[in-house]
Parts: structure tokens; sequence; C-alpha cells
């Protein structure tokens, strides 16, 4: 039952996130878990981080390895309730409308609760995702994984105080989390506390040294002023990670750094990569009017 559930995770991150490179990775992992060897697994999967480091999803399907595989967890792979276990055939079947309405019916049930949360929060629902996770809350206060699960909620919806609060209680319980901490770094970022968010992330980062929180320190730097530091980590980051997000933040820098030719060479091609930040044209075309008039 356990692979069983396990392969159904990886089908599920397939159709709904992955690219040529992570599917490729995915399988391998997939295959790994058919023959219970978890840990290689788990290097694949760190694999599809190394090539996403925002990939949230696969550092969560990582942890729930982790989570599944350890003999003291408790789950839903062992409830007793038949219809959660008909709600997750209707799943692995295709049939949400089902799969929701069975869950539905268990109202009491803290992983009915919480499964069906789960579901809508995949579907990026996050108002009722919210709804049920918080039901499922009041039902089993001790679980501390919903509120992981709120805090992401409330992040998608750009709810940085909610998000925070949760993230707050996740680590009163989980005091070692590097996912939780580099989640808190995020979270303070974009409320401006910028302090707690560099502690947060150097926490994170000491935990478990890898990309994404990388990312998340430089970005750090930038908003702190420290130009020159966060141009180095995204310089080094770019090695491994060639986005526009990279692109753009070595190019804001050389921009703060007076290096005007630079800054429209790296903002040019975090363009190419990506035209969804509609602010870079406009300080595109600024600094090629500084650089004509110098």
């Amino acid at each position: 039952m356990k692979k069983l559930v396990l392969l159904f995770l990886f089908f599920q991150f397939l159709t709904a996130n992955a690219s040529e490179l992570t599917e490729d990775y995915l399988d391998i992992a997939a295959n790994y878990c058919t023959y219970g060897d978890y840990q290689k697994a788990i290097e694949y999967i760190d694999k599809v981080i190394q090539a996403e480091p925002n990939n949230y999803d696969a550092i969560e399907l990582k942890n729930t390895i982790l989570r599944i595989n350890n003999p003291n967890s408790k789950s839903y792979l062992n409830s007793k309730n038949k219809n959660i276990q008909q709600a997750q055939n209707y799943k692995m079947q295709g049939n949400k409308n089902k799969q929701i309405n069975t869950l539905a019916s268990c109202q009491n049930d803290f992983w009915a609760n919480f499964i069906l949360a789960e579901t809508y929060y995949e579907n990026s629902d996050y108002v009722n995702a919210i709804n049920y996770y918080k039901k499922a809350e009041s039902i089993t206060p001790s679980y501390s994984q919903t509120y992981l699960n709120l805090a992401q909620c409330y992040s998608a919806i750009k709810d940085w105080q909610n998000s925070l609060a949760y993230l707050n209680k996740y680590l009163s319980y989980n005091k070692n989390s590097d996912i939780a901490y580099a989640m808190r770094a995020e979270v303070n970022l974009n409320l401006s506390n910028l302090k707690e968010a560099e502690n947060d992330i150097k926490k994170a980062l000491k935990i478990e040294d890898n990309l994404s929180y990388r990312l998340i320190e430089a970005k750090i730097l930038y908003y702190k002023g420290d130009y020159e530091d966060s141009r180095k980590k995204f310089i080094s980051l770019s090695k491994n990670i060639q986005t526009s997000e990279v692109y753009k933040y070595i190019g804001l820098c050389d921009y703060a750094l007076c290096s005007y030719a630079n800054a429209l060479l790296n903002l040019d091609k975090a363009m190419i990569l990506s035209n969804e930040d509609k602010t870079l044209n406009q300080t595109y075309n600024h600094i090629k009017i500084l650089l004509e008039n110098k």
C-alpha cells in the first residue's frame, strides 16, 4: 500500500507540474520507489529541486516520502475509514467529483478533511483548501503538517501575516524544519522584515544547503542593499539556474552598482526568458537613457 500511494504521488506531480527534465528524474525516482529504494528516489527528487529551486511541490514530495517511510508516522495509509480508502481509489481513477463527494461525507474525520484540503490546494482553490485544513486542525490540532500546509495556502494568496502565524505554529512543533525556516524567510522578506528573513534563511541553510535556499538568501541581500554580495551569490547560482529571475536580480544589482552596460545585458536575458515582470521594460529603457546621456 505504501508503494502504491507513493507512486500515485509521483504521477500526480508529473501531470501537474513537470518539465521534461523533472519528468525524467521523477520517472527514475518512481522506479526506485517501486523497488522500495526510497533513499535513491530522494536523490533524484533532489535533482528536481536543484533544477527548479522554487519548486516547493518537489520539496514537499520529498518530505512526504520521508514522512510516510517513517515507521512512527501516522497517516491516511493507516486509516480504517473505508470512505477515505474509496476516495483515494477515485482519485487514482481520475474521478475528482466522486473523490470530493466521498470525502465531504466524512465531516468529522480528520483525514477526510485533510485530504479534501490537499485536493483543493492541488487545484489552486486556496479558499476551500484553507477551509478544510482549518476543519482538520480543529479535529486534531496536534498534527503539525496542517500548519505548514495552511502557511503554503496563505502564501499562495499573498496573505503574508496569516502565513507567518502558521509557520510559527509549525516551527513550535518542528524546530529543525529547514523548509519551514526557508518559507518563513520568504514570508518575512515579503513583509519587509529583512533582519528576521536573514536569520531564518541562515537557519535553513545550516540544516540543509540547497539552491532554493541560497536563492532566497541572495534576494534578501539585494533588498538589504548589499548589492555586491547579492550579485556574487546570484552569479554563483546562475551556473546551475539559468532562469529569468536570476538574471533579473543580477541586472538589478548591476543597475544599483551603476554598471549600466552589464545591467542591460542581464535584464535583456531576463526578458528573453520571461516577459511576466512588466516593470523590467521600464527599468531597461531607463538604463538605456542613462547610457546614452553618459
